[in-house]
């Protein structure tokens, strides 16, 4: 279903490359629609500049946005910072969510939901019970 599944601590730790890549598109955003707006007036190679910048900008915005995807993050609002990364609550496959601004990932919504049914994440509620993570042995075991 999911290329990676994520606890708490891995995408707290992406946070600052997420924060980064997020401002780099906002920034080509912006560019873009400078672009845009200068097109209809413009005219031959001026025109053609324009052109050739907006497709490098466009070509940017995809780019980090395939980037975000290879890591496993899903982007869901560029303008609000919204971010969701697959995870198990509870044995629940759901989506751990952040938005630009919280210091940490703090929440989480079920795969069906979204921003609006978020919930707040316990202490221990972004990790499986130790019997269930593979490859960690308990003392005595």
């Amino acid at each position: 279903m999911f290329a990676r599944i994520f606890t708490k601590e891995e995408a707290d730790a992406l946070l600052p490359e997420i924060r980064r890549v997020l401002a780099q598109m906002r920034k080509a955003r912006t560019e873009l629609q400078e672009v845009q707006g200068r097109l209809p007036e413009a005219r031959g190679l001026t025109r053609r500049t324009l052109e050739e910048e907006a497709r490098f900008l466009l070509g940017s915005l995809e780019a980090d946005a395939r980037y975000l995807a290879s890591l496993g993050v899903l982007l869901k609002d560029l303008d609000r910072g919204l971010v969701d990364f697959p995870a198990r609550v509870g044995g629940e496959v759901v989506f751990l969510c952040w938005q630009e601004g919280e210091p940490e990932v703090a929440h989480y919504h079920p795969l069906s939901g979204g921003f609006a049914e978020r919930r707040p994440l316990g202490k221990a509620s972004s990790l499986p019970p130790p019997e269930a993570r593979p490859g960690e042995r308990r003392p005595g075991a």
